[in-house]
């Protein structure tokens, strides 16, 4: 990521938002409030992405996005808004029985932070994110800066999480914390890896959550999706972005103690959560991850 430009998956992710609620086969799957941040902060982000936000509600648009998606990665768009539908009722989860504190750990354009702090009003919520992508988020919502809601820039490839800024924001360790992790980790080495999970179990209390996702090694020790063609290689790469940290289920288990394994969601668990989508393609590669200490 180029320091003063936000992340471009960021910035894909919430297109495919916008473009997914538009769409009525699947618009169920995508909150309007969702799909209207989302097309907020490309509204706001740059002329191109305000140009590529008028393209995106067209519905011209739906057939031409499903054949760049069946080169680059099939099933990627139902996997995006499966993955977040997923973590996001394990958030919803956790706060309804006892959490009282959401931290959101590379949070990127992801809308949750604002939803949930609408729904739980006695929980407060935090979002730590590089610097660049976290300014262009505040000057899309400058009026987010309510009491609940608090953001730490942080660029965490280059500077070990700052457990005294987190705590300086109002964070309390010996609450209960259920901490988000959504298509983050894959884009980290694996030492800073070790390191977060080590800062994120010092500074919770019994009974936190850890909702993460990981990419699972494939068998030859590549770290992509199954399905992942060599464009997309090559487009992380141009853009910075490269995949850096993948595990398998064994290896993880080990390397997160003691973080206590839960539960792991994988593309059969995701297609399960909704009717309807027995025949559709559902990218594989990337796994959910609920832990607790």
């Amino acid at each position: 990521m180029q320091n003063e430009k936000a992340s471009r998956t960021a910035l894909v992710i919430a297109a495919s938002l916008v473009l997914l609620h538009r769409d009525p086969k699947h618009s169920g799957l995508v909150s309007k409030p969702s799909a209207d941040l989302c097309a907020q902060m490309l509204e706001m982000y740059s002329s191109q992405t305000r140009l590529f936000l008028k393209i995106v509600r067209q519905d011209w648009f739906r057939p031409v996005a499903r054949l760049i998606e069946r080169i680059t990665i099939p099933g990627i768009l139902l996997h995006y808004i499966l993955r977040k539908k997923c973590i996001a009722g394990l958030v919803r989860s956790a706060l309804i029985n006892g959490a009282t504190q959401v931290v959101i750990v590379g949070a990127g354009f992801d809308p949750l932070s604002f939803e949930l702090h609408q729904d739980f009003r006695d929980a407060q919520f935090w979002e730590i994110d590089h610097p660049a992508t976290q300014r262009h988020k505040l000057r899309a919502f400058p009026k987010i800066g309510v009491a609940r809601l608090h953001f730490v820039a942080l660029d965490l490839n280059a500077t070990a999480l700052d457990k005294e800024a987190l705590i300086k924001s109002s964070f309390d360790p010996t609450q209960r914390t259920c901490w988000i992790a959504e298509g983050l980790l894959m884009y980290l080495r694996a030492d800073i890896v070790s390191s977060l999970m080590r800062a994120l179990k010092s500074l919770s209390a019994p009974g936190s959550h850890f909702a993460f996702t990981f990419m699972e090694k494939q068998s030859d020790g590549r770290i992509r999706f199954d399905s992942q063609s060599k464009l997309v290689d090559s487009w992380l790469r141009r853009r910075g972005e490269p995949f850096l940290w993948g595990s398998t289920r064994g290896e993880l288990v080990d390397l997160l103690r003691p973080w206590r394994v839960i539960r792991f969601f994988d593309h059969d668990d995701l297609r399960e959560m909704e009717s309807g989508l027995t025949n559709e393609s559902i990218a594989r590669g990337e796994v959910i991850c609920l832990a607790e200490i």
